[in-house]
């Protein structure tokens, strides 16, 4: 009688084949982990070469005597900012950064797709409600920690305008400028980078590098919600217009008070005022969602991408080691940004 054996891995062809591709994933695994390291590590030096810059900016005005002037006028305040913060310490470093991974972009640094005005007025709708509901968010969490554990989580304090150049200013070193500046670093030079790893993936990731840039506690919870959303909205529309609009808005918001404050001499009215714009925001916002919804914007699933990492490998490989530090120094800039009430 003949006898037969049963092979469990069938020819040594086949063997041979699947150690190969085996191998080749290993290679491709490693490759892919490699390459966000590399990435973090860019971005890393990126958010630290915009805490120096500004350190470097705050040690000037002191070395030159004219700190008081800049804590106490508003426009030598707007014009600081618009040079030393958004533009030599947000957009320069990570545009330095996209330079540096030019190789590695698999769409355009700028998403720039073509929008109709009537979609891009529901996105941004949808975008200042969820701005307004993180505002709530962070509002609640600074009443908790008042309350629970006796602390006060403060945030940086800007001049209020005293004429009607400084209210432009404020417009443009609040609103504009930061708007354009930050949506180049976030959703174009470091989302459009990552996004061959996962949409979901970049989106949180640069979300988390935008609440670091923010500097303390209460100010990163806010930055990294209001940081999804524009993510969300760039991957969904391929477009930064909606987000730098939105950006614009939300950071208007304050500014709209500010001016109020000083053309009326009334914080009563200019609060009244905003709480108004504020309800139209969360009233326009809920309709354009569930309009979004309906016309299945929201929910439409995107092409699955290439990469083979786990989700816990792209984020670990992303946080580790290059952005310890980062989230070191956010840690100090936190902890002096606490104070018993």
């Amino acid at each position: 009688m003949s006898q037969y054996y049963y092979n469990p891995f069938g020819n040594s062809r086949d063997v041979n084949e699947a150690m190969q591709r085996e191998y080749n994933r290993n290679l491709r695994i490693k490759h892919e982990k490699h390459e966000i390291r590399m990435i973090s590590l860019s971005l890393g030096c990126a958010i630290i070469a915009y805490l120096v810059i500004q350190m470097f900016g705050s040690t000037l005005l002191y070395s030159f005597g004219i700190n008081d002037l800049y804590m106490n006028n508003s426009v030598f305040q707007s014009g600081f900012t618009i040079i030393a913060v958004s533009f030599l310490s947000v957009a320069v470093p990570f545009g330095v950064a996209a330079l540096v991974n030019k190789k590695r972009y698999i769409s355009p640094i700028i998403p720039n797709s073509r929008i109709k005005a009537s979609r891009l007025f529901l996105w941004i709708c949808f975008g200042m409600a969820c701005c307004c509901l993180s505002q709530i968010l962070v509002l609640y969490i600074v009443v908790f920690f008042q309350t629970v554990f006796g602390l006060k989580l403060k945030t940086s304090d800007i001049t209020q305008p005293d004429s009607i150049l400084a209210c432009i200013m404020n417009v443009v070193a609040i609103a504009i400028i930061p708007a354009i500046c930050e949506e180049f670093a976030m959703r174009c030079c470091s989302l459009q980078l990552l996004k061959k790893y996962g949409k979901g993936f970049a989106v949180v990731a640069v979300s988390i590098i935008f609440g670091i840039l923010h500097g303390n506690i209460v100010q990163f919870i806010f930055a990294f919600t209001v940081g999804l959303v524009l993510g969300f909205i760039t991957v969904r529309t391929d477009s930064v217009v909606p987000a730098i609009f939105i950006h614009a808005l939300n950071n208007g918001m304050s500014v709209v008070e500010m001016t109020l404050n000083y053309a009326v001499g009334s914080e009563k009215i200019s609060s009244r005022v905003t709480v108004v714009i504020y309800l139209f925001w969360m009233a326009a916002g809920i309709l354009s969602g569930i309009y979004l919804l309906m016309k299945k914007e929201l929910t439409k699933k995107d092409r699955k991408c290439d990469c083979i990492l786990t989700t816990g490998q792209k984020f670990t490989s992303f946080l580790f080691p290059w952005m310890i530090v980062p989230f070191f120094i956010l840690l100090v800039l936190s902890a002096q940004s606490i104070s018993r009430v």
